[in-house]
């Protein structure tokens, strides 16, 4: 993306931002903050990844998870569109990771018809991208998210769940 390119998505995205929380219940401020948001990891991190313009990206990645009750597919598809491709690191990655999560806990039968869909390296990437946190105690969106998967009958996409963060507490701590 040119420099020209990126300046004109970080205002057009800050810009739908402000809308959004000036009017948070207005369906055309949320489709334009769901309609300016990146589409792939890579823009992602162009905006929000450590010193680009928009470093962190919390408020931006906290406003997509609230539009989910108007629009729970789509914030579903660009949540896992964005996080299969994703890796582990603080702040913008980490808050893709929450939102994620979050929404995997809350919209479960949803996110799991869009986990189907991706091929399985993608899939695994994205479990794995879930997984990849310090202390499971204190993260229990993940384990409702298995929870509901087991309760809808989808125990071998549970399984992938629970497989996960069993590997990652395997591992040494950064």
């Amino acid at each position: 993306m040119q420099r020209e390119d990126l300046s004109a998505r970080v205002t057009q995205l800050s810009n739908a931002l402000a809308a959004l929380k000036a009017a948070p219940d207005d369906r055309i401020s949320q489709r334009r903050y769901l309609d300016a948001f990146p589409r792939t990891y890579k823009e992602y991190l162009l905006l929000f990844d450590y010193r680009q313009p928009l470093y962190d990206g919390h408020a931006y990645v906290v406003a997509i998870s609230s539009l989910a009750g108007n629009y729970e597919q789509e914030v579903g598809s660009l949540l896992v569109n964005l996080s299969k491709d994703a890796h582990y690191d603080s702040d913008a990655p980490s808050y893709l990771q929450d939102t994620t999560c979050i929404y995997a806990a809350e919209h479960t039968k949803t996110f799991s018809e869009l986990l189907d869909k991706l091929p399985a390296e993608k899939q695994t990437n994205l479990i794995v991208f879930l997984a990849d946190v310090e202390n499971h105690d204190s993260y229990p969106e993940y384990q409702a998210a298995i929870d509901h998967l087991k309760a809808m009958g989808k125990t071998s996409l549970a399984t992938k769940f629970e497989t996960a963060r069993t590997r990652r507490k395997k591992q040494p701590h950064d």
